[in-house]
């Protein structure tokens, strides 16, 4: 159990995910990001990707492993030298300290501390992905200056799943603190979780809809991509206004 698989990381989703996500997240992978071995993919790779979606598609079997893997975790932040437990620390004001909240990378879903994702410049130590919430983006620091939707023409390259060799491309057609529209040649899913890279920002958000442009079966996707976490990295000139 020491060595045991994150079958949630291998297939990029999250440990609460749904069946259909699980299954969804397994079509990209093997289809439309070709690691299937008779698309051109690695044999070592989709191995683990079968091994963990024959785990987690199967409700019996992903229970059992689940109940392993919270086994192995509590052993890991409680193990049997450590008991019984050791007084609770107290800050200098004299209040016990309490223990260290943690949030998970909503792309990679490596754990970080609360203190750590709540920088606005916070990124992700293994994915570099943006941590800091997009909905504190919009009602804390910047709440002054109200980000506007913009129609604006940004190439961007994003990612559906980590380590991925290769990034996909696109071009917003709009982009604010809260998401982004955008086109590219790939069909996305709804609730697919993508990482964004442009000028403006890191984001990670959802995809809440995609279409064709057209009737044309060799027109661009359209994209519509709420935000979960974002990275600012323009904070003035076109994007924000000085008004309320």
């Amino acid at each position: 159990m020491q060595n045991r698989r994150n079958y949630y990381r291998i297939l990029h989703v999250q440990p609460g995910a749904p069946a259909e996500i699980i299954r969804m997240s397994y079509r990209t992978l093997m289809r439309r990001l070709k690691m299937h071995p008779d698309l051109g993919g690695d044999h070592w790779n989709a191995a683990l990707i079968n091994e963990a979606f024959a785990t987690l598609n199967n409700a019996e079997k992903r229970a059992a492993y689940d109940l392993a893997m919270a086994s192995l975790f509590n052993r890991q932040r409680n193990p049997p030298e450590a008991e019984p437990p050791a007084p609770r620390l107290l800050t200098a004001g004299g209040s016990e300290s309490r223990p260290v909240e943690r949030h998970s990378c909503p792309f990679c879903g490596t754990l970080h501390s609360a203190r750590e994702a709540s920088k606005p410049d916070a990124v992700c130590v293994y994915c570099d992905s943006a941590l800091f919430p997009a909905s504190k983006v919009i009602g804390g620091d910047l709440s002054r200056r109200v980000l506007i939707r913009t129609r604006r023409v940004l190439p961007i390259t994003f990612f559906l799943y980590w380590p991925q060799k290769d990034a996909f491309a696109g071009t917003t057609e709009d982009i604010s603190i809260s998401g982004t529209c955008f086109t590219t040649e790939l069909e996305m899913v709804p609730g697919e979780r993508p990482r964004i890279e442009c000028e403006f920002c890191s984001a990670v958000g959802t995809v809440r809809h995609c279409r064709r442009q057209s009737n044309d079966p060799a027109s661009l996707w359209y994209v519509g991509v709420e935000f979960i976490t974002v990275l600012i990295k323009q904070t003035r000139g076109t994007f924000l206004s000085t008004n309320v």
